[in-house]
């Protein structure tokens, strides 16, 4: 009740002035008692003493009265009516994978040769798989195949987790990117997926084509890194055909220009006939020399023996030119067998390259046969039973907790705001 620091409603008639002072003493007296020791609001001192709060003071107030309503009992009524009543299950399914590399045919060493893969190309690959299939291709090829937008637009799901009908391919992309995860282990290279969806049978469905589609890419890779190999071996087998049969066909030519079909044989052949010629002269001196001692050398049957003699030298000389040295006017066998063994050389190593081509072309053609790299899915997509998502009690208590603390700062400050203007 408010009391009145009158005197003339409040002084007991038929006193004198001294006993209307000391009344008046002992009511404002119990005013400021009351004034120091009450522990109530501000406002309620305002009232013991009989006043009127000002006008900050009641903006203050309703200040703390729409905190308190926007940030601490909204939040928590929308929070529990949302999770506890409105919120759409989320059942999420999961596989398990790994890609491998297939080598049965050619060793890794080989492998790395033949088709310039390396080992660590492994990990790359592994990584192309989940970047694919958090992609837009596989946003696209699931819209078209299992119908993903309708799915994740229907109706029947909650307004705050289904995908508006307006959505965008850049919205449709984030919104897949939320519902399914991929998850690489360092150690083993084991890929784990999970997709969400609204019913056991959706979220299954979905997972089963994610993975099928995976396994598809991984054979297309695998077709077009053959299809590369396969290329680039056939044309180092043309290039080697192209090269060995102009060899040849320069050998050919040496030989046809020479008239000498293989230097070895010919040279056997003119070593014959010196060899025979020189026979032949050494009988002719030892005719020579034996008629000489009784017969003149001016008579006829010793010049025809000595012509015979000159002849046979001449031969011999011009055979053995033949061979070889730097008297003959025609290239001898000497010149020939340097043309030649270039030209051997080079048809040598046109063979090799060509024996080395079609073994790699032959090896190629085997090993494209089988997948070089493989989709190993140990852990195939089941239905769930049991919904996972929203996790219903955990984000009730996260929102209360949060909103708890955004209440007590946003207090905090209001009271550091007041505190100044008091000042």
């Amino acid at each position: 009740m408010t009391e009145r620091l009158t005197y003339e409603e409040d002084a007991p008639r038929g006193k004198g002035s001294l006993a209307a002072s000391q009344d008046m003493a002992t009511r404002l007296s119990a005013t400021a008692r009351k004034l120091r020791f009450s522990t109530s609001s501000r406002s309620a001192l305002y009232k013991a003493a009989g006043l009127r709060p000002q006008l900050s003071e009641r903006l203050f107030a309703a200040a703390i009265v729409l905190v308190t309503i926007f940030y601490l009992v909204v939040p928590n009524a929308l929070s529990i009516v949302y999770f506890g009543y409105l919120a759409s299950d989320q059942y999420q399914t999961e596989a398990r994978f790994t890609v491998r590399s297939s080598t049965p045919a050619i060793g890794k060493d080989q492998m790395a040769k033949v088709t310039g893969i390396p080992k660590a190309k492994i990990v790359q690959d592994t990584q192309m798989v989940t970047n694919y299939i958090e992609s837009r291709d596989m946003l696209e090829l699931l819209e078209e195949e299992v119908g993903l937008r309708a799915i994740y637009s229907d109706p029947a799901i909650d307004i705050w987790a289904r995908l508006p009908e307006d959505a965008t391919i850049e919205d449709r992309l984030d919104y897949w990117q939320d519902m399914v995860t991929t998850v690489i282990n360092p150690s083993s290279g084991i890929v784990t997926v999970t997709v969400r969806a609204f019913t056991p049978e959706t979220s299954h469905r979905i997972l089963e084509k994610v993975v099928s589609a995976s396994e598809v890419m991984v054979n297309r890779v695998n077709d077009r890194m053959w299809s590369d190999v396969t290329a680039t071996t056939r044309a180092n087998l043309d290039a080697a055909t192209v090269q060995l049969r102009k060899a040849r066909e320069e050998l050919q030519a040496a030989r046809n220009r020479s008239g000498v079909l293989t230097v070895e044989g010919s040279s056997q052949i003119l070593s014959n006939l010196i060899s025979t010629v020189e026979g032949e002269r050494l009988k002719l001196q030892q005719r020579y020399d034996s008629q000489i001692v009784s017969v003149s050398k001016n008579a006829p049957q010793m010049r025809v023996l000595l012509r015979d003699i000159r002849s046979k030298e001449d031969q011999v000389a011009q055979l053995r030119a033949q061979l070889a040295g730097e008297t003959a006017k025609d290239a001898n066998l000497a010149d020939i067998q340097l043309d030649f063994s270039q030209l051997q050389l080079a048809e040598s190593l046109a063979v090799q390259q060509f024996s080395s081509s079609v073994k790699a072309f032959e090896q190629v053609q085997f090993t494209s046969r089988q997948q070089l790299l493989y989709l190993d899915t140990f852990l195939k997509p089941r239905p769930p039973e049991e919904a996972e998502y929203p996790r219903r009690l955990l984000w009730i208590i996260g929102t209360a907790i949060a909103s708890l603390l955004a209440w007590g700062a946003t207090l905090g400050l209001l009271g550091i705001l007041r505190n100044h203007i008091a000042h």
